[in-house]
């Protein structure tokens, strides 16, 4: 499975914005463009799900630009993903099992539904601020190294 360009890009905007902005003076997408590295083009149409998702709001005009909606402490990171492609499903069953005709006989569908309620669990366990933090990339390692050692002694 493959996090869509959408979502990621969708969280590289939040992660852009939230950086550029400072005591809600709003940030044009030009400067989000060049923090982001996402083209400005991109940009337009990864804002309207963010808007309608209340996650930014927009204002217009020559000093305009976008402002975040919330404290980043309050933006869940499933937040994001989800204004962005909708709800996180793996599998259409792992979300609703009665829309799969085989969801009575599958032996996957409860696999499909853990691997979905681990994805969520990740994402709603981090917020806008973790990503943002100076130690978020030592956290997210350590966490990996973490689980790395767990899996080498299950598997040794």
């Amino acid at each position: 499975m493959k996090m869509r360009t959408r979502a990621r890009y969708s969280l590289r905007f939040m992660v852009a914005l939230g950086k550029l902005s400072v005591n809600g003076v709003p940030v044009g997408l030009g400067d989000i463009s060049r923090q982001s590295g996402i083209s400005r083009r991109y940009l337009d149409h990864l804002v309207v799900p963010l808007k309608n998702a209340s996650l930014v709001h927009g204002r217009s005009g020559r000093s305009g630009g976008y402002i975040l909606a919330k404290q980043t402490d309050e933006i869940m990171l499933r937040d994001i993903i989800e204004a962005a492609i909708g709800p996180v499903a793996i599998t259409d069953c792992a979300v609703e099992p009665k829309l799969c005709i085989f969801s009575e006989f599958c032996n996957c569908k409860d696999l499909w539904m853990l691997i979905n309620r681990r994805i969520t669990g990740v994402l709603d366990e981090y917020t806008l601020a973790d990503v943002l933090s100076d130690s978020w990339p030592a956290r997210v390692r350590e966490e990996l190294r973490k689980m790395d050692s767990e899996r080498s002694v299950v598997t040794h």
